[in-house]
């Protein structure tokens, strides 16, 4: 209830007390009237004569029996004002809404002044605890204006605020601070896999393990996501600065056990030092997220010092990411096909698309100079996507003049989506072709992960009806004994062991070993990066069914692929490469 009606009933209830106060003192007023009327009852008797005696025998006990009556209602309503201001003094004493009682008995004004005064101290009770209760909002909005709400750590805003104070002493004592910038390494692809629940627990053990790694005056903030910011105070040697990192590093590459699970992931770390001279905060952060930056580009899970020279090619790292955030829409990514042939007749059983970037300044790219740079931005499930509905469009477009199979490489990040099998399916609703025409072609590496999902995301691929090949197979991954385990189709074995067939002894050996059990499991075996005569000769003599490389075609745009074939049909016997790309 409101203060104004509260104040409306205590006026009138009051005015009410205060009518039986004034008719109170009236009656008690009477009584000295009465005492004077019987102090001039003898003159009176006089004049009354022989009626005097009447007079005193009804007189006297009238006027004692009116006295006792006006004393008694005096009394009375001394008595029940003097109650109801008894209780509301005990009522403002105490001072407590749940003590006041939400009824009251008596149905007069009393009652009605009590009951009011009893909601109108409920009301100042009520904005007594509210400004009792202000302190306590008022830190917990200053700790939710500065502090993570997931980690509990200090959060940008924060973070800034102290490196300034930081900076101000630095200039002023004439000593230096560092500043780590950190990201975790693949942390989106993780977060998409497992669920956002797993994430947060998982970002919030890696902000424990950095706290410990710190002294207690060093500051740890959360800046956004995945991404922490460190804060090493009287740091004068760069040594202390590559210890700190280097102890955060080893304590997040820990496992780290989440649902029971056991689960690796590693950091890249920038560090950017103050040595002199007047810096603004956003300077000193920006140079410690382009080392970062700088420390992926090298390979991630490590750290890199920033160097004024960092800053040009960093940036120009940063334009490209841009860029590619916006390729797609520009329509700069394109599809090149690149034939499979059988090694025995030179003739095209498949076509591998592989993706090209005609970035409109710096020209054509091929994969290796984007594709990194996708997984780290998180657009490499977005073009993966692009990729596999772009090539099933077009290979149904070839059903009847090219009816090859066409391969598609699979990502980390797009084969560790427990959704992929469902998006394959649709892609191939939507295009309307047949699921034996498409290969998923998945790196030995990203096989050979701890995912306990993977067999099944393996049998769900298989039953859609799709073919599976294991790309970039030797390259020191996996064990022969493993592909049993493994429902595949195709094997493609690497380039790098391919370079070496006919003359380095043990890459022969190891050739001849995956073909033989290959051909145990009724796998096919593909050798990738078939360059020259030589090595088509000795895979020959190997056994290897297949292969692909320059010297049997390049990759070439899509209406470019049919006359090619046809020149590989033309000439089943070719001693020269094919030049057409």
């Amino acid at each position: 209830m409101s203060k104004e009606p509260i104040n409306r009933e205590v006026a009138f209830a009051g005015q009410q007390v205060r009518r039986k106060v004034i008719f109170a003192l009236t009656l008690c007023s009477v009584i000295p009237l009465l005492l004077i009327t019987y102090a001039f009852n003898a003159p009176v008797r006089e004049l009354l004569g022989p009626l005097a005696g009447i007079v005193d025998a009804v007189s006297v006990p009238a006027i004692m029996l009116f006295t006792l009556l006006l004393m008694a209602g005096g009394a009375f309503v001394v008595w029940d004002i003097a109650t109801a201001l008894s209780r509301a003094a005990q009522l403002s004493n105490q001072a407590r809404p749940d003590l006041a009682p939400t009824e009251v008995g008596r149905k007069d004004e009393i009652g009605t002044l009590v009951s009011s005064f009893a909601r109108m101290l409920a009301t100042i009770e009520q904005q007594s605890q509210e400004i009792n209760e202000f302190p306590r909002r008022l830190d917990q909005l200053v700790r939710e204006a500065f502090r993570d709400a997931l980690t509990g750590l200090p959060n940008r805003a924060l973070f800034m605020d102290r490196l300034s104070h930081a900076l101000t002493r630095a200039e002023r004592c004439g000593s230096n601070l560092a500043v780590l910038f950190l990201d975790l390494d693949r942390f989106k692809i993780l977060n998409e896999t497992l669920g956002q629940e797993v994430g947060d627990c998982l970002l919030r053990e890696v902000a424990e393990r950095i706290t410990t790694c710190l002294r207690p005056e060093d500051t740890v903030a959360r800046l956004g996501g995945d991404e922490f910011g460190l804060l090493l105070e009287d740091t004068v040697e760069l040594a202390a600065a590559t210890a700190v990192a280097e102890r955060v590093s080893a304590e997040i590459q820990r496992p780290f056990v989440v649902d029971g699970r056991d689960i690796l992931i590693s950091a890249s770390i920038g560090i950017a030092l103050t040595r002199g001279g007047s810096m603004q905060p956003d300077e000193v952060l920006h140079n410690a997220d382009l080392a970062m930056y700088q420390a992926k580009a090298e390979g991630r899970a490590r750290y890199e010092l920033y160097q004024p020279g960092l800053s040009v090619s960093t940036r120009e790292r940063l334009d490209l990411q841009s860029d590619l955030r916006t390729a797609g829409a520009r329509q700069e990514l394109s599809l090149r096909y690149q034939p499979v042939v059988t090694l025995a007749s030179v003739r095209a059983v498949e076509v591998e698309a592989l993706i090209r970037w005609d970035h409109r300044r710096r020209g054509a790219l091929l994969p290796a100079d984007f594709i990194a740079l996708s997984e780290e931005s998180g657009l490499m499930v977005p073009m993966g996507q692009w990729v596999l509905r772009e090539a099933c469009r077009q290979a149904r477009a070839w059903q009847r003049d090219v009816p090859l199979i066409v391969g598609v490489n699979l990502s980390a990040s797009q084969f560790e989506r427990d959704a992929l099998p469902d998006e394959i399916a649709q892609i191939l609703q939507e295009t309307e072709l047949d699921s034996s025409r498409l290969q998923l072609e998945i790196s030995e590496a990203v096989l050979m992960r701890d995912d306990p999902k993977m067999f099944d995301r393996l049998d769900a691929l298989k039953k859609i009806g799709v073919r599976l090949a294991i790309d970039d197979f030797g390259t020191g991954y996996a064990s022969l004994s493993y592909l049993k385990r493994l429902p595949v189709d195709c094997l493609k074995i690497d380039r790098s062991l391919i370079k070496g067939v006919g003359f380095d002894n043990e890459d022969t050996a190891i050739i001849r070993a995956v073909v033989t059990l290959a051909r145990s499991l009724g796998i096919t075996v593909t050798a990738e990066g078939v360059e020259t005569t030589e090595q088509l000769s000795q895979l020959r003599e190997l056994g290897c069914e297949q292969g692909q490389g320059y010297y049997f075609a390049r990759p070439v745009s899509a209406d470019r692929l049919p006359e090619l074939l046809a020149s590989l049909d033309a000439d089943d016997r070719r001693e020269s490469p094919t030049c057409l790309g």
